[in-house]
C-alpha cells in the first residue's frame, strides 16, 4: 500500500482534496493533512513560519506513517513548498522517506518573491484578498458573509506569512525525492515558472498538465490527475546525470 500525504493551499483545508481522494485507486492510501486553524484543528492557533509548518507536518507523518512505508507527498500551491520542506526534513530524520513529491500549482521556489515586504506592517484585508484572487482561489459567495470573510482573511494572512517565510529561508531546499510538477493548463504558472523545479531534486523532473486553472484538482483535472498519480507511483526512481 502506497501512502499519499496531501498538503493544502494557502487559506485552504482538507476539503480541496475530496474529489481527488475518491478517485485514487485502492492501492493508494490518502493521508490528508491540515495545518492548525481549520478543519479538525480549528481550535489550534495558526502558524506563521515555514519552519513551524514544516515541523508540524513532518511530526504528523512520523506519527502516522511507518519508517518503512512507501510514502509520497502531494502538495498544492503553498502545499508544494511545504511538501518540499517536509521531504527534506524526513530525509534528515531518517524516515519515512518521500519517494515522489507532486508539486502542484506553484512556481519553482527559487523563482518566487515574497508576497509582502518585510517591515512595512501587516497588509490590509483588501490586500490579502487581492493576492488570493489572483489565483482564482476565492469563493465570492462565501465572502459575502462577514464572519466567513473574516475567518478566510485570518487564515490567508497566516498562510501567506508561511509562504513568505519559506521563500526567504527555504527556497533553496533540495530533496532526494523525485519531483513531479502538476498544473492546470489555464493556471497563471506556465513552463517558464515550473521547469526550474528540477533544481529542487537530485532526480529528473517530470511535468504533467491537466484541464483547468489553479484549482484544477477540484474540477475536470481531478480524474486525469488521479491516474497520473497512480502511474507515477509505479515508476522506478532515476538519478540525474
Amino acid at each position: 500500500m502506497a501512502v499519499l500525504a496531501l498538503f493544502h493551499h494557502a487559506g485552504g483545508s482538507a476539503a480541496v482534496f475530496r474529489r481527488l481522494t475518491r478517485l485514487l485507486p485502492d492501492h493508494v492510501e490518502p493521508l490528508v493533512a491540515e495545518l492548525p486553524g481549520r478543519g479538525r484543528r480549528w481550535r489550534e492557533p495558526t502558524l506563521h513560519t515555514a519552519e513551524d509548518a514544516v515541523n508540524d507536518l513532518t511530526d504528523l507523518l512520523v506519527r502516522e506513517v511507518g519508517t518503512d512505508a512507501e510514502l509520497s507527498i502531494f502538495g498544492h500551491s503553498m502545499g508544494a513548498y511545504l511538501g518540499l520542506g517536509v521531504a527534506a526534513a524526513l530525509e534528515r530524520r531518517g524516515g519515512p522517506r518521500c519517494q515522489v513529491l507532486f508539486a502542484s500549482a506553484n512556481l519553482a521556489p527559487h523563482l518566487a518573491s515574497p508576497l509582502f515586504a518585510e517591515g512595512e506592517g501587516p497588509a490590509s484585508d483588501e490586500q490579502v484578498l487581492e493576492r488570493a484572487a489572483r489565483y482564482g482561489a476565492l469563493d465570492d459567495g462565501l465572502l459575502r458573509d462577514p464572519h466567513i470573510a473574516a475567518r478566510a482573511v485570518s487564515l490567508l494572512r497566516s498562510d501567506f506569512d508561511i509562504c513568505d517565510s519559506f521563500v526567504r529561508t527555504m527556497s533553496r531546499t533540495v530533496t532526494e525525492s523525485r519531483v513531479v510538477v502538476c498544473r492546470g493548463r489555464e493556471d497563471v504558472f506556465g513552463d517558464e515558472h515550473t521547469d526550474q523545479w528540477q533544481w529542487s531534486s537530485v532526480q529528473p523532473l517530470t511535468t504533467r498538465t491537466f484541464p483547468g486553472g489553479h484549482l484544477y484538482l477540484e474540477s475536470a483535472g481531478a480524474e486525469p490527475l488521479a491516474a497520473a498519480i497512480s502511474s507515477a507511483l509505479t515508476e522506478p526512481a532515476q538519478s540525474r546525470t
